[in-house]
């Protein structure tokens, strides 16, 4: 039967709820990362504003808005585990493709959330004692922050161009052809986060018409050039856009013009917003707080539009694929549901059942090392039938396994177990038993036989049979012949062929008679 190398499990939700859930998960963890990031730029700005004044007063206020940042990236962090989760459910094949490409940017997030969070918490703590330090702190933790988004925001550009892959996995990134449209949804999403971290504070934080005058200011600012950077981003958008898409980016846009004109209305003495001196309707602040997250849903659904148009071919496609293997394997499946049924029924607590588990799979039903596992390991299973060892060795084999081998150890199983499936190995293949003394050694190929042991098996045997200083490290090492020996035929077969995977290397070119002497040698050494 062909391997499959994909597993067709059930989605854990169905398909509609799951991509609803992601969807609600994703934007609430979007949300506090905006706020964070805002939060952290914020801070900075604020904090070299009042220091290049030398405003020291208004420090006090930056160390407030700087201390929201705990709270907020503790959010951010948590809320961001649900929406990998699932996205690596839905589109398995999309996100680790992209995420594998940017491999070591990918696995840098960790260190760089570090030191982020450990940087910008130590800026909050010197920004009004010790500012010099403060802003090397601050330096250091937004750049590390900074850094976390951009690569976010190039795995998910080319998650969505799976044409550009081969040329991503073999050129790299940046030079695959979708470096102008990262750089600008990169931007995107700074200028968002300074809108929302802007309108957080400017809300909550800002309690006097100066400071909230310099919160709007700023935000305003930055809301200006997210609508210049969207326009950059939606041209280096590839293929036609959808209708739901132009319906979610146009709402989105219209939301955000009027974002900017009630950032833009002067603001009265009670903390109201009024769109002229003599006296139109009054808007507060916290209306927008009801604006931004209409916003930010408008267009994450225009995301997820785009996305999902762009990833489509590729999932329809893996799913026919996926419908007709799955249609070939449904003749096995009857069989394959027997077989691990009568495997969960079976209790390994005797020498058999131990026997037919776990060393089947390589050494096969008669112990010929011809098991269904046994074609893919490089180092062969050695054929049980023509072992003859100590019972105290081959427990030790048992329990400590073949270090470079695909011999395991076998301390799952207590003593009672091991010793049955000793008295299994040796009932079924006689391998305990003490092999035949064989005759003593003479003539010519018997002396040569012992030459070449004391030239060259012993390097690695030791001239005892033991192993040598040398023998010992190797993986796997040779075995003691002092306790451990092969039948004749199978030691001739080792000596002229060698031991695929290991150092035993073929000694075909000794004469016939010298060969079936060193086999005769080896096992003279197990009966001495």
């Amino acid at each position: 039967m062909t391997p499959w190398n994909d597993l067709f499990l059930a989605l854990p939700l169905p398909e509609p709820w799951l991509r609803a859930l992601l969807f609600v998960v994703f934007g609430l963890h979007l949300l506090f990362v905006l706020l964070m990031l805002g939060t952290a730029m914020l801070g900075l700005f604020s904090f070299l504003e009042a220091w290049l004044k030398d405003d020291a007063g208004r420090q006090s206020w930056n160390k407030r808005v700087v201390g929201t940042h705990m709270p907020l990236k503790s959010l951010a962090v948590v809320l961001g585990v649900a929406p990998l989760l699932i996205i690596q459910i839905y589109n398995s094949e999309a996100f680790f493709t992209a995420t594998g490409i940017f491999a070591y940017a990918w696995i840098a997030i960790i260190p760089l959330l570090i030191v982020a969070f450990l940087s910008v918490d130590v800026f909050g703590h010197k920004l009004d004692t010790r500012p010099v330090a403060a802003l090397v702190f601050a330096c250091v933790g937004l750049a590390a922050l900074l850094t976390v988004p951009a690569v976010f925001t190039g795995a998910l550009a080319l998650m969505e161009r799976p044409g550009l892959w081969a040329a991503a996995a073999a050129k790299g990134p940046a030079a695959a052809g979708f470096a102008t449209h990262w750089v600008f949804r990169y931007l995107h999403v700074l200028g968002a986060a300074v809108v929302f971290g802007g309108v957080f504070h400017l809300v909550f934080s800002a309690k006097d018409p100066e400071r909230r005058a310099r919160m709007r200011r700023w935000t305003l600012a930055a809301l200006l050039f997210q609508v210049v950077a969207g326009s950059a981003l939606l041209a280096t958008l590839e293929g036609p856009l959808g209708a739901p898409a132009v319906v979610a980016l146009t709402l989105g846009v219209a939301l955000a013009m009027l974002a900017a004109w009630l950032l833009r209305a002067p603001e009265t003495d009670d903390g109201a917003s009024t769109r002229s001196a003599s006296g139109g309707r009054e808007i507060g602040r916290a209306r927008l707080l009801w604006l931004l997250p209409a916003l930010l849903v408008t267009m994450l659904a225009a995301r997820q539009l785009l996305q999902d148009q762009a990833l489509e071919p590729e999932r329809s496609a893996a799913l026919a694929v996926r419908a007709q293997r799955a249609q070939v394997l449904a003749a096995q499946q009857p069989r394959a549901l027997a077989e691990f049924n009568a495997k969960l029924a079976t209790v390994y607590d005797n020498g058999k059942t131990i026997y037919a588990g776990s060393c089947q799979p390589c050494h096969g039903e008669n112990g010929l090392g011809d098991g269904a596992a046994a074609r893919r390991l490089l180092i062969p299973a050695e054929d049980l039938s023509a072992i003859r060892a100590e019972r105290a060795y081959v427990r030790e084999l048992l329990v400590r396994g073949v270090p470079g081998s695909a011999m395991p150890y076998f301390t799952v199983f207590d003593r009672v177990k091991i010793e049955s499936l000793l008295d299994e190995l040796d009932g079924r293949f006689a391998m305990l038993s003490k092999p035949e003394k064989p005759q003593a050694a003479a003539g010519p190929d018997a002396a040569n036989a012992a030459r070449v042991w004391a030239e060259t098996c012993a390097t690695c045997h030791a001239q005892d049979g033991k192993g040598s200083a040398f023998g010992q490290t190797l993986k796997p090492a040779p075995p003691d012949f002092s306790r451990y020996a092969l039948t004749p035929e199978r030691a001739l077969a080792v000596i002229t062929e060698g031991y695929p995977g290991t150092v035993m290397q073929p000694y075909r070119d000794l004469p016939d008679g010298t060969r079936r002497e060193l086999a005769v040698f080896c096992q003279r050494l197990r009966v001495k």
